[in-house]
Order: C-alpha cells, then structure tokens, then sequence
C-alpha cells in the first residue's frame, strides 16, 4: 500500500508540473486565439482523433456551455461528407499530440480552403498540424505517467488544460456574466439558482392561508390547520399585509399565559411580537416580491432565521415560499 501510495503521488507530482509546463510556453499566439474566437459570428468547429477526439469533445461542451456556438466534428467523417457543416466565417480548432496524423492535418487544410477561416492548433511545438495552424498553441513535450510512455495522460491533461483556460478566456473576453452562464444550463444547479424566481415556486391561490386581523382566535386556528403550512397571513381591510402568525407564535402566546381565545388574528400577531426571546427569530414576517430570485429568499432566510416568505405584490400578499420548497427545487 505504501508502495502503490508513493507512485500515486508521483504521478500526480508529474501531472501537476505537466500543466504548470503549459504556462511557460504561452505568448502573444494565445491573445490572438481569444480575439479570433470571441468574434466568431459563425460556428467554432473543434475537431481531433483518438484521445484527442475525446478532448476535443469536451472542449467543445465546455465552449459551448460558456458562450461560444461550438460544433465537434470527426476528421475522418469530415473528409467523407461532414465538411458541409462548416461555413465562410468559422474557425477551427485542431487538437493532436503529435500533430502527425493525415486526417487531422487533411481536414484543417480542406476547411481552409472552404472557409478561408483561421485553424487554431493544440499540440506538440514543430509539428506538421501545428506549421498547417494559422495559430499554433503549443503544449510541452513531456512524458505520459505510465512507465512505458505510452497512454496519453500527461498530453490528454496539458491540451485539455489549454482548451478549458481558452474557453474561460473567450467568456471573459465576450464580458459574459454567470446569469448568461446560467441561461446556457437551466436545469443544473446554476441554471436553477440564477434563474428561478420565488413566483416559480410559491404556494398561491386557494391554498394560500389569507385571514382578516379582526377574525377570532378560532377562526385563525383553522386556518392554520386547514391549508397545512403551519402559517397564516394577517391583511387589513383593504387586503394589505400586515403580519403573519404561526403555529409557533400561538405556542408562545400559550406559554406565556395569554387567553389566545380572547384575541383576535391581529392581536396574536401583535402581541407574539412583544418580549419575544432574545433567540427568536429577528423578522418573523419577512416578505420579499414576486420577481425575487429564488437564491435571495434562500439568503433571507437563512440571515432572518425564519422558514417561510410571504410574496407581495405591491403591499398585496399573493404567496408564500417556505425553506422547504426551496431545498427541494435544489436552490
């Protein structure tokens, strides 16, 4: 295990240094690579073989996720038929370790002449792909982790390394904003906390617990009970927030000896309010707007200690949202 331990960390010592190699080989070609990316007004093609044509596969989700209207395609499918996906106004970027392999090389010189656009290499410095480049990215001549240099791993991480850096430079470059980044991925996680808004995720209508402040304590308590939330809001006569009473706040009304019978809706609210602990929660009527993003209201919470938000139009309460909701919708 010892043994097994130490060339783990070998391996990984090796790997770490391949990628920090790849800085000493960038220049001037790498903002000029950037600049032709970011102002594509037509598709990125990225293309590779073998394990390369893996990279270039995930480089292309990364671009693509990011902003840039990406395409991978197979050299060798290129050159039987799939050149037609390219287009005057794109650009190509060619992923090869070695930089020697025919299709690759045929394919960046067949778009070329189609497009007249700029092919971008990744690869070994001097290599034929890399003379064929319009702008040729280098990565370092190293050795792959396995003893007989064989399985692309060190060349796999350093283009990958080379690709993923080019992608994050291109968004930075086209000013893009983790709410653009967001609109790229609206059922992951990012996607559901930027983009969700509390109107997405509120309890509304009927089963909204809505009572007068002037009805009676047992009125209250049905509502309470009856819609299930554990909650109910208090408006004025004109339908204006006033406040909300939880089961929580009848329960220190209880404890501290008041006659709850004897009280209207609005006099629990008021008088849960008074001499309340010095731990209670600090805005226990919190409210927030329809187009709140779903992301703050988790923030409110969390700061106000307090589980549910009730949802105002103008001073109006349309809804509620509650911790739960939001924990479940994966906020």
């Amino acid at each position: 295990m010892t043994d097994l331990l130490s060339r783990a960390r070998a391996m990984l010592a090796q790997s770490a240094a391949a990628v920090e190699a790849v800085s000493g080989l960038l220049d001037e070609r790498l903002a000029q690579a950037v600049r032709v990316i970011a102002g594509l007004e037509s598709i990125l093609i990225v293309t590779g073989l073998g394990k390369s044509g893996l990279v270039a596969q995930k480089a292309a989700a990364t671009l693509s996720s990011t902003g840039t209207q990406t395409a991978f395609v197979h050299p060798v499918e290129a050159l039987h038929g799939d050149l037609g996906i390219v287009q005057p106004g794109s650009a190509m970027l060619a992923l090869s370790k070695s930089g020697g392999n025919e299709e690759t090389i045929e394919f960046a010189r067949q778009f070329r002449l189609v497009t007249q656009g700029k092919v971008i290499s990744v690869t070994e410095p001097g290599s034929r792909l890399a003379s064929v480049a319009d702008i040729p990215l280098a990565i370092p001549v190293l050795s792959e982790i396995d003893e007989f240099n064989l399985a692309p791993t060190t060349s796999t991480l350093t283009t990958m390394a080379v690709c993923d850096m080019l992608a994050i430079l291109v968004q930075q470059e086209k000013g893009l904003t983790d709410h653009d980044f967001a609109r790229f991925h609206p059922s992951g996680t990012l996607g559901r906390r930027l983009l969700l808004e509390v109107k997405d995720l509120m309890i509304q209508g009927d089963a909204l617990p809505i009572v007068l402040g002037s009805i009676r304590f047992a009125d209250l308590v049905y509502e309470i009970s009856s819609k299930g939330i554990g909650m109910a809001i208090i408006v004025d006569d004109d339908g204006g927030h006033v406040g909300v009473v939880t089961d929580a706040d009848i329960r220190r009304l209880l404890l501290r000896g008041e006659d709850v019978r004897a009280l209207s809706a609005a006099q629990c609210f008021r008088r849960s309010r008074r001499g309340a602990e010095s731990n209670a929660p600090t805005d226990v009527h919190g409210a927030t707007a329809t187009d709140a993003k779903a992301i703050d209201c988790l923030r409110q919470m969390r700061e106000s200690r307090i589980t549910e938000l009730v949802v105002l139009e103008g001073t109006r309460p349309v809804g509620v949202v509650r911790l739960q909701d939001l924990i479940e919708a994966g906020i």
